[in-house]
């Protein structure tokens, strides 16, 4: 399989195969172009490589980018690995033609930067999904991410924060909160909180505490929990 090729421009622009991406402003091109990589592999429903040169430091390096959003480093010719997989906690099929065909046509969508057509139907696969699986589902779980990275790249940071915290504790639930992508939904959801305006980020940010402190390590002194509760702590009203 041929690399994804990257170029992040000393102006902050980016590039994916040669084709423009859209990077918001104060946005750190870098986050979107794996955002943008972690769709690209929920469509090809598997890991995609891609290397990756950003020119503002002249770093180069090659990663393996998974469906869920999480990396590892490559080395030169390297093969792709499978992600870790979590087994259904049900017999039904997880990953049935029409649940690709509908995630591609959103791959798809969000691929073009259609980001309201992808967003609708997303939303469509997902109920579902819901309704069909449950709410624990991996394949409920694996279209919501998609769902919250097309929030994300869209700019709905509270909407994308509170699909990520919902993801989190349903892998969690489904494979316990010390599994991969429950830890990976966590970061994700964090991360997502940082770009909610303080107007909107009280009424997520509590959630996103209750489930950061129920998953992470150490949540007395972990970075990202006493972050996210300091920043609670300012925005609520004395």
């Amino acid at each position: 399989m041929t690399d994804t090729q990257v170029r992040i421009s000393p102006d902050g622009g980016a590039l994916i195969d040669g084709d423009p991406i859209d990077v918001p402003p104060g946005v750190d091109p870098a986050r979107v172009v794996l955002q943008q990589l972690a769709l690209d592999a929920a469509g090809s429903e598997g890991p995609i490589a891609a290397a990756i040169h950003d020119t503002r430091t002249e770093q180069r390096l090659r990663l393996q980018i998974n469906p869920d959003g999480t990396t590892r480093p490559l080395a030169p010719g390297e093969p792709l690995t499978p992600p870790a997989t979590i087994a259904a906690p049900d017999d039904e099929d997880s990953a049935s033609p029409e649940h690709h065909q509908a995630l591609y046509a959103v791959y798809e969508a969000g691929r073009a930067h259609d980001f309201t057509r992808a967003a609708a139907q997303a939303d469509r696969l997902l109920a579902d999904l819901t309704a069909t699986h449950g709410e624990c589902h991996p394949a409920t779980l694996t279209t919501a991410g998609v769902r919250a990275d097309l929030a994300w790249m869209s700019g709905d940071y509270r909407y994308a924060a509170e699909l990520w915290t919902y993801i989190a504790q349903g892998w969690a639930q489904a494979a316990g909160p010390a599994s991969r992508p429950a830890r990976s939904g966590a970061r994700q959801a964090a991360a997502s909180w940082k770009d909610v305006p303080d107007t909107e980020a009280l009424a997520s940010g509590r959630p996103l505490l209750a489930m950061l402190t129920a998953i992470a390590p150490s949540p007395d002194t972990n970075a990202t929990v006493l972050a996210v509760r300091r920043r609670i702590s300012r925005l609520t009203p004395t």
